[in-house]
């Protein structure tokens, strides 16, 4: 890959006008944070968007990394870091990790290399053929065209709708890789604890959206009047290890190199698993040496006369790690 990820030429990052709570919404509170969901923010330059369509499009991201799975789309998905350098580099870097966990309210990572920019394609009237065929500088929507005009069949519209769903992911940033300036739809919608619904507008080219979508229920809407659609989604956790993450691999396994994505998703859960024990561990021992401080005359471990482990406590921790490895 010729680019290599430098803030100041690839961000071109805004604040977003405002950002939804999960209290807005009428939805329960999640352990990791308050926050439901962003409006859409500047987030990329133009050259920030050509090094993804460079990188996303070239020969072996395609050849390695590109899947089939609904009628109308492609997802291209595992390229970094082995295929696509760039990329990884933009999203392991402190500065979008910042801009990302400031948003998200809670300090996040990606959740592993290989759910690092998920890229969805609405594929174009050559089908999966087009694909290769992308040009790095996005087409420019003509205003003109009317709102029934799109490279999509009316029957395959439908199917490109993502139904309600919520994320395998504690949260996601998704980013707009296309001119989407005289889109017709494709907006998010949101679904309210009242069962009433909110559409958060789909980010112009360049532009984003974090949303906490483990906790809330949404669909995207296809949208109309663009030469391509393409959106890049990474998918985060919260960094502390003592955080709540409920991720899953369920959906993703049909669109992914298996035997990559089960190493890296079993090697996180056990590194996490490790650092949570690690922390209890020494936790314990604090209050031990504590506790032999306060009550041994002569300050000798060995005898301690004091409870310093919460029996109670202990038994919903380890509940709680058991439901984590069951879920892994």
């Amino acid at each position: 890959s010729s680019d290599s990820f430098n803030p100041d030429k690839h961000l071109a990052y805004q604040p977003p006008a405002r950002t939804h709570t999960l209290k807005d919404l009428h939805l329960d509170e999640s352990p990791i944070s308050p926050i439901a969901s962003t409006d859409p923010f500047p987030f990329l330059s133009a050259e920030g968007v050509h090094a993804f369509r460079r990188e996303i499009f070239s020969s072996d991201v395609l050849a390695n990394c590109m899947y089939y799975t609904r009628p109308g789309s492609v997802q291209i998905r595992g390229m970094a870091p082995r295929y696509a350098p760039f990329t990884y580099a933009f999203w392991t870097s402190p500065e979008v990790l910042a801009i990302v966990s400031s948003l998200a309210g809670v300090d996040l990572v990606p959740v592993m290399d290989h759910e690092i920019a998920h890229t969805n394609v609405q594929l174009g009237p050559k089908g999966v053929d087009g694909v290769k065929d992308t040009p790095v500088e996005p087409p420019e929507a003509p205003p003109q065209v009317t709102g029934n005009h799109t490279h999509m069949p009316e029957a395959k519209k439908a199917e490109a709708l993502v139904p309600w769903h919520r994320d395998s992911h504690p949260f996601v940033c998704v980013v707009m890789l296309s001119d989407a300036r005289y889109m017709i739809d494709g907006e998010t919608e949101l679904r309210k604890g009242d069962g009433t619904t909110i559409k958060v507008k789909s980010p112009g080219i360049g532009g984003a959206v974090v949303l906490q979508g483990r906790h809330v229920s949404h669909l995207a809407i296809p949208a109309a009047n663009m030469p391509e659609r393409i959106t890049m989604v990474t998918s985060f956790r919260p960094r502390s290890p003592l955080l709540l993450d409920d991720s899953t691999c369920m959906n993703v396994r049909n669109k992914s190199c298996l035997s990559e994505m089960y190493y890296q998703w079993t090697e996180y859960r056990l590194r996490l698993l490790s650092e949570r024990f690690q922390h209890e561990a020494d936790q314990l021992r604090t209050r031990y040496a504590d506790a032999v401080r306060r009550t041994d005359p002569e300050g000798f471990p060995g005898h301690c006369l004091e409870e310093t482990v919460d029996l109670q406590y202990m038994k919903t921790w380890m509940e709680e790690q058991m439901r984590y490895m069951r879920q892994t």
